[in-house]
């Protein structure tokens, strides 16, 4: 193909100023070949199919084939198809798996993907997944799904209220179209955890962290054909420029330009994409000296706009403003007029900032700041987006603390679950239920440990006269004795500093998530099966429950139970 269009046999397409010629496109066993509607195109695309037969000995399927026309007449188009002996295409098509041709602002460009979606998540199995498997699935499908879309197109906003609204249900009820509760807000689940949230990916953060990947790739060294083509069409500014803020965005281009060019404006306030990069010097050839951000957080034509006004060499590199005087390096700058006494001040700090510049015999290059390497990773750029966007408050710094050592437990993901839930009080007790017009049956407001009281979590779990004889059971068995604190986060400092060592705490962990979790066991065998609450049979079950626990994260000597129910910190010291 390369030959035909050499000998000018074949006309591809032609992109931009500098006339690059697209005339084919291939990976592996996918094939396009780009070129003019012609006869003579017809022809020579026909002699090099029948070439690649003979000499390959494979045949081309030329059902299987499709030839499709942009501003082409449906006359010529269906005279090509029988020409070639092949079906007539449409666009949109897909091409490794990507709708090429595709509005990516319509709904039906995104529709695979949703179904994908609803197919791994609205699976009538997944309504017996506890609520710690969800997180975990959600997350695993999320990074399941065809990556690719998100990587290359932005999600309109409708398409991502669908997924997230996907997501939603799948969480909190287990099965799609459940009208269940959504105890807590969105945007705090996908906080990380040890911000008060899940850790579930933001789709919306991930999709733009995905797309500044392009930004990145701009920048590195080399000319792929992609990267040639993309700067024919809009300028050699792309691999030469971090910040696009200035940068004019031509009527006729594509949304996926537009949309890589709107990256500067995803965090309000701040253009995050320059400053998250940087310019690591090396022998400064391939750094401007004037308008490249490589001292400080701005160039120096920012910094200094009247010397860059004044100076004859506005394009000039870091190395041509230096040079080696003896053993000593000295910058030298060349001025279009004597410059006024202010003037030679300003030089003066500009001397003063450029004296710790270190030169190198390596290149110059582009660096990532949020990560140590200098590389760009999509993870660090989701982390940096996700601390931009984290505007909910969930808990003060104390609570956050807590509900960010709560994860670190052998505890099963459905019980930690379930105290995430608990201290954030989005569980639903009768109090809770009340708040959000859930008509009840008997009494809204009745603890069932105590006649009267109304039922909130606090009340549940630590002022109600039954759980208290829990909790003192349960210190008495640690062997300390506490005063019951006025929240279960105060509560659950406590236990931590029962002790420095690390399995300890985690043991101790294990047992506060135990009796939270066997606390509430109780009360709904008490309103639905009838059952009773007995403080000390609650305390024996803690012990069975958190001894089963250890065994089950253990391999090493594991300990008999009567070991366990007699001094449980010498068991987790093993």
């Amino acid at each position: 193909m390369r030959k035909a269009v050499n000998l000018n046999l074949f006309k591809g397409f032609v992109i931009g100023r500098d006339s690059v010629v697209i005339s084919h496109l291939q990976y592996a066993d996918d094939t396009l070949c780009i070129g003019e509607a012609s006869v003579e195109n017809l022809w020579t695309l026909k002699a090099i199919l029948r070439g690649f037969e003979m000499t390959s000995g494979l045949k081309v399927n030329f059902w299987k084939s499709g030839l499709s026309g942009v501003n082409v007449s449906p006359t010529f188009l269906e005279m090509a198809c029988t020409f070639l002996n092949c079906r007539i295409g449409s666009i949109p098509f897909k091409y490794l798996g990507l709708p090429i041709g595709a509005n990516p602002k319509r709904l039906a460009t995104w529709e695979p993907l949703l179904e994908h979606l609803r197919g791994r998540l609205g699976s009538w199995r997944n309504k017996h997944i506890s609520l710690g498997g969800r997180i975990v699935m959600i997350n695993a499908v999320l990074n399941a799904i065809p990556i690719f879309y998100l990587s290359f197109m932005k999600m309109p906003v409708t398409v991502r209220k669908l997924v997230v609204r996907i997501q939603r249900e799948f969480l909190w009820g287990g099965v799609r179209g459940g009208n269940k509760i959504n105890w807590v807000k969105w945007s705090v689940v996908c906080k990380k955890k040890c911000n008060g949230g899940l850790g579930v990916r933001d789709v919306r953060i991930v999709n733009l962290s995905l797309l500044a990947k392009w930004r990145w790739r701009f920048l590195q060294p080399g000319r792929p054909l992609w990267k040639v083509v993309l700067m024919a069409k809009y300028g050699n500014h792309i691999s030469q420029e971090v910040d696009w803020s200035g940068v004019r965005i031509p009527i006729v281009a594509s949304n996926w330009w537009k949309d890589i060019c709107s990256l500067d404006k995803a965090v309000e306030s701040k253009n995050w994409l320059a400053d998250s990069i940087g310019r690591k010097l090396g022998n400064g050839l391939d750094t401007k000296f004037w308008t490249t951000k490589w001292m400080g957080n701005a160039p120096l034509a920012l910094l200094f706009p009247r010397l860059f006004s004044l100076s004859n060499h506005k394009e000039g590199m870091v190395a041509d403003f230096s040079e080696v005087v003896g053993e000593a390096r000295v910058w030298s700058f060349s001025w279009r007029r004597v410059l006024f006494r202010w003037e030679e001040d300003l030089v003066v700090r500009l001397r003063e900032i450029l004296a710790p510049t270190i030169f190198s015999f390596e290149s110059d290059k582009w660096v990532w700041i949020l990560e140590e390497e200098g590389i760009f990773s999509v993870n660090s750029a989701y982390n940096f987006l996700l601390e931009e966007f984290d505007l909910d408050i969930v808990l003060d710094s104390d609570g956050r603390e807590v509900l960010e050592h709560i994860w670190h437990s052998p505890a099963p993901s459905k019980v930690i679950a379930f105290s995430w839930q608990l201290l954030l009080d989005r569980i639903p007790t009768r109090g809770n239920l009340v708040l959000r017009g859930i008509p009840l049956s008997d009494v809204p407001w009745e603890c069932v440990g105590c006649a009267g009281k109304m039922e909130t979590s606090i009340h549940l779990f630590l002022f109600c006269p039954a759980a208290m004889l829990v909790w003192s059971e349960i210190f008495k068995w640690l062997g300390v004795l506490v005063i019951i604190p006025p929240s279960l986060s105060s509560l659950f400092e406590v236990m931590w500093g029962l002790s420095n060592n690390k399995k300890i705490r985690k043991g101790y962990l294990m047992i506060w998530h135990a009796t939270l979790w066997s606390i509430w066991k109780v009360r709904n065998a008490s309103l639905f099966v009838n059952g009773s609450f007995n403080p000390k049979g609650i305390a024996e079950d803690i012990k069975i429950l958190s001894w089963k626990w250890s065994l089950a994260r253990v391999k090493m000597s594991p300990c008999m139970f009567y070991e366990w129910t007699w001094d449980p910190g010498d068991c987790l010291r093993r």
